[in-house]
């Protein structure tokens, strides 16, 4: 017997053959369908329902926007802490202590008020009131000490609370 002589015999068992397989792989193929299809509907999701970009053009997109978050983000971390060291300098720490050094003038008219930035560095105005006139004096405070004045007790008492008023924020 020859080749072409069995599949003559046993033609209808190879047609019933071929006819399974074509089904399997039509089954196959819907179900192929249907899981590109979910997968479509999950990218278009994804993408905003924008079927004209390219993702991979997107995903550059959005990388050279995270890009940008990121360098904008880094310049105003830099001025947040340029702020911060030139914060030092300016005036944080404010303290007025009013008396009254006479017997001979009602109220207490006088005052001493000390103006600190951060380290403690500024001066203390302190103006005393008489009836010949008022008097206003300014002393330099260099880390809450004035080395080159000698202060009053109501100078060195407003530099005092200034400090200490600072300290309980």
């Amino acid at each position: 017997m020859s080749f072409f002589n069995i599949i003559q015999e046993n033609i209808h068992f190879f047609v019933l053959g071929f006819i399974i397989f074509s089904i399997l792989l039509f089954i196959l193929a819907v179900i192929a369908i249907i899981k590109v299809s979910k997968v479509k509907k999950r990218v278009n999701l994804f993408m905003g329902n924008n079927n004209s970009a390219d993702f991979e053009d997107m995903l550059k997109d959005y990388l050279q926007q995270s890009k940008a978050i990121d360098d904008k983000q880094n310049r105003i971390l830099d001025g947040i802490n340029s702020l911060q060291n030139q914060i030092k300098f300016c005036i944080q720490k404010v303290s007025i202590i009013r008396y009254n050094p006479f017997d001979d003038v009602g109220g207490d008219l006088c005052y001493a008020i000390a103006i600190l930035d951060q380290n403690n560095d500024g001066f203390v105005l302190n103006s005393v009131y008489s009836r010949d006139g008022c008097y206003t004096y300014a002393k330099p405070i260099e880390r809450g000490i004035c080395s080159k004045y000698k202060l009053s007790s109501e100078e060195q008492q407003a530099v005092s609370r200034a400090i200490e008023n600072s300290n309980k924020r």
